[in-house]
């Protein structure tokens, strides 16, 4: 009973017991008519029994009781369907009135009962005891959710005419009377606790389901906030990016919009003659002072490597869009103080602006992008806005295309080898492949670089296949039996003769199937495509002791189902999760659930973007085994590969393990 009432305290149980209150409120009225009906049968039963007078103050008094709690109640009713006044009063105020309420409706019951108990005889006496029992029945039943008003309510009434028959009134059949009044007294109050502990557990109930939804809630949101989020400036990313993006292009009439593609100069050479940290560091003031320039509402995003983009709103005018660019390449111009080292790049930046393109999404960056490019070939420091005609633009499409073609037939295309290392030993267990395409002009390019005009021309497949053998072919004179993992482009997922190409590569290498990994980069239209040959390919190359590992897991279109749909050995947690580790709990949940379901489906995982020996710990701690990132090894030439393999003791570099 006492619990009742101090649950009802807690905050966050205030408005479900409001809300009970509330329901009881509107059984009230039809109570009283049942209360009134009452007082006009006692009434009745006992006119000419009871002095006329004090019957009828008594009937008076009942009604005028009844009255008042009746009106009281719809009042309230009425009032609680307002929003304003739903949030007000509190349930210990409700409580008291409630208390108030017992006991004046009581008090004429039990004035009734002990005045002519053992007065009146035969059946009115009966009648008296009926009215009297019921009465207490029934509204300790309506009062339960309230425990104190109802035992209050049903003591008033019992025990008084109870006590009066044992002590006051002679004979056996009134102290049974007494005794039984007692006896179903004690079965209400054990009535009214049983009550209150349901009523109560409602409240907890229900509380705890808010909570829980309240959690989910934050953890959904949080959720979505990192996979919006670069980790590493904290500003929107490409997804966010594109989001914005195409939420302006299907918006009627949202044409006054315009991007900022901005690509930094001489990024590279800090990042190398300064190492990665003080890159870093550079990237992060860089967005700042981007984001210092833009309005409030204006997007400002990192889209990958050094290449930022802006989405500027109610830009329409090209002297403004000049304005804007002008000074992102002043200001970006401008020494950076970083870590003791002054540092000083430049950047160029190319614009489109929606309303002259008459385009949106993914067509208007690709306008952006050519205008940077554009602005590139005018020399550093530029910025150039994009021109329908602009026929650098075609040229520079066309360059790009022939230099992939060239690249693909002359071997322009290196691969790089990224370790991955078992976090207690830390010793090699594998290497990741990466493919490089060494630009003439732009130097090394990540497929994130050329990969869509790859698949725009329709090579993307050849390269695929160059990657697959060329893999096979380095490994395979490797002085370690170590495997080798090749970042798959996520079109490779959907070619049904994948199979056939990785065993070709496979056997032309000499290369044991064990020493294979096919890592897959999962997007929505890969996989939900994919069809039955494609699993059955999958499924071929893993009986032949190929690994399938799926990366980037728990960001983009990954999910549990594809853990069902595909036969991954090994799941990869994308860089996102590992980045916030230390900052956010969330993150931390996320890596130790997908840690304890790969263990559960006898897969091994791998940590990626491992930068810092806080976050190598914090890794190990969440039970991952392995991790990659800059802090365990840089990628490296094949040459470097077998270097490192050769100083690290190869007879002690265990192999993964492959799940069944």
């Amino acid at each position: 009973m006492f619990r009742v009432l101090n649950a009802v305290r807690r905050e966050d149980l205030t408005r479900v017991h409001r809300d009970q209150l509330a329901s009881l409120a509107c059984a009230t009225p039809t109570a009283m008519a049942g209360y009134a009906i009452n007082v006009v049968i006692a009434v009745i039963a006992f006119r000419g029994l009871i002095p006329g007078v004090e019957l009828a103050a008594w009937a008076v008094a009942s009604l005028a009781i009844c009255s008042f709690i009746g009106l009281r109640s719809v009042t309230r009713s009425l009032r609680t369907r307002q929003p304003e006044a739903s949030k007000q009063g509190s349930p210990l105020r409700d409580g008291r009135w409630a208390l108030l309420i017992a006991l004046a409706s009581a008090l004429p019951w039990a004035i009734l009962a002990t005045r002519w108990v053992g007065a009146v005889h035969g059946d009115s006496e009966l009648i008296l005891m009926a009215l009297t029992v019921g009465m207490a029945a029934s509204g300790s039943v309506l009062l339960a959710p309230i425990p104190v008003a109802a035992v209050l309510y049903a003591t008033a009434i019992l025990l008084p005419p109870a006590l009066k028959c044992i002590l006051f009134v002679q004979g056996h059949q009134y102290l049974g009377l007494g005794a039984l009044a007692v006896s179903f007294l004690v079965f209400l109050y054990g009535l009214i606790v049983t009550t209150g502990r349901l009523f109560l557990e409602r409240l907890e109930a229900v509380a705890s389901l808010k909570d829980t939804i309240a959690a989910l809630s934050e953890a959904r949101e949080e959720t979505e906030r990192v996979a919006m989020t670069d980790g590493l400036t904290g500003i929107a990313n490409r997804r966010a990016f594109m989001a914005r993006l195409n939420a302006l292009n299907n918006r009627a009439g949202a044409k006054s919009f315009s991007i900022f593609y901005i690509d930094l100069d001489r990024f590279k050479s800090v990042n190398d003659a300064l190492g990665h940290a003080v890159g870093d560091a550079l990237l992060k003031s860089v967005s700042a002072r981007i984001t210092g320039l833009v309005r409030e509402g204006d997007l400002v995003a990192r889209l990958g490597g050094d290449e930022f983009a802006i989405v500027a709103q109610d830009i329409r005018e090209r002297a403004f869009a000049s304005s804007l660019a002008e000074r992102l390449v002043v200001s970006l111009s401008e020494p950076y103080d970083l870590e003791g080292q002054k540092v000083q790049i430049g950047a160029c930046v190319g614009v489109a602006l929606a309303c002259e393109s008459g385009v949106g999404g993914e067509m208007l960056l690709k306008q952006a992008d050519l205008a940077m490019f554009a602005a590139k070939e005018a020399g550093r420091g530029m910025y150039c806005i994009f021109e329908a005609d602009m026929q650098r633009s075609a040229d520079e499409h066309r360059v790009l295309e022939l230099g992939l073609r060239a690249a693909l037939v002359n071997d322009g295309f290196e691969l790089f080898y990224q370790p991955v290392r078992n976090l207690e030993t830390n010793a090699i267990t594998s290497f990741e492949c990466q493919v490089r395409w060494r630009h003439p002009l732009r130097g090394l390019l990540t497929p994130a670089q050329f990969l869509a005009t790859a698949i725009d021309i329709g090579i993307a497949e050849d390269i695929g296949n160059w990657v697959i053998k060329e893999a096979c072919r380095q490994a395979a004179h490797w002085p370690s039996d170590v495997p080798v993992g090749i970042n798959m482009s996520s079109m490779r997922i959907g070619v049904e003769n994948i199979a056939v190409s990785v065993e070709r590569a496979l056997k032309s290498a000499g290369l044991p199937p064990s020493r294979l990994e096919l890592e897959m980069e999962v997007t929505e239209a890969s996989l939900m495509s994919a069809d039955a040959e494609v699993i059955a390919s999958l499924r071929r190359l893993k009986d032949i002791g190929v690994s399938i590992a799926l990366d980037d897991f728990g960001t983009g279109y990954s999910s549990l189902g594809y853990l069902v749909k595909f036969p991954f050995n090994r799941i990869k947690i994308d860089r996102l999760f590992v980045s916030q580790l230390g900052q956010s709990a969330q993150s931390e949940l996320i890596v130790r659930s997908i840690a304890e379901l790969a263990q559960r489906l006898n897969c091994s995982v791998v940590a990626e973007g491992i930068e810092t020996d806080d976050q190598r710990r914090r890794v190990l701690a969440l039970d991952v085994t392995y991790g990659q990132g800059m802090l365990l090894g840089a990628p490296l030439s094949a040459p470097e590969a077998a270097v490192l393999l050769m100083s690290e003791a190869p007879d002690q570099v265990p192999q993964l393990a492959q799940s069944a």
